[in-house]
């Protein structure tokens, strides 16, 4: 069994300004940074082997702060980036028709199937462990429906995680 606190980064100022951020590596805001170390200070207690992370820079940032000085084996993956917009990476969230995603951008049945490849990663690499991920919104939303079986075209009925909120998952 794999035991996964699955945690979502800080608020960032394009969160505030929205815009979408896909790719792009995000800039917490002070209250994504009070927000990150209140995640830390909520798993300081619980015994984690590792922390698996997107390698975008505002979770990164949002790690480091919540994690402090813990000495944990730390591993960064695309697998766990947002959805890639295409180009729509950086406009504002109601400047587009959202009902025509653009050819260039990832599809929600992509970012699903990219959710199933990571939970067959930490499946492959974590077995019997206790780990922190952190990540992003929608990726988030995809790893909680891949795993409890949701389909992707139920994907809306997961909620939504807020900025440095943490679930706990298990994966047998």
């Amino acid at each position: 069994m794999i035991t996964i606190y699955l945690a979502r980064h800080g608020q960032t100022e394009e969160n505030i300004s929205r815009i979408f951020q896909g790719h792009l590596p995000g800039h917490l805001t002070e209250e994504g940074k009070r927000q990150a170390v209140e995640l830390g200070k909520r798993l300081q207690d619980i015994p984690l082997d590792a922390i698996l992370s997107s390698d975008l820079q505002r979770v990164i940032d949002t790690v480091r702060l919540a994690v402090g000085d813990r000495n944990l084996p730390w591993q960064t993956t695309p697998l766990l980036r947002e959805i890639d917009w295409g180009s729509w990476t950086g406009l504002p969230l109601d400047s587009v028709d959202r009902t025509h995603l653009p050819a260039d951008a990832e599809t929600r049945e992509m970012l699903y199937e990219r959710a199933g490849k990571c939970l067959e990663y930490i499946r492959q690499h974590y077995e019997g462990k206790c780990i922190l991920v952190v990540a992003h919104g929608l990726i988030n939303r995809s790893l909680r429906a891949y795993l409890a079986g949701i389909p992707v075209d139920q994907l809306t009925t997961v909620p939504h995680m807020d900025n440095c909120e943490v679930v706990r998952l298990t994966m047998e």
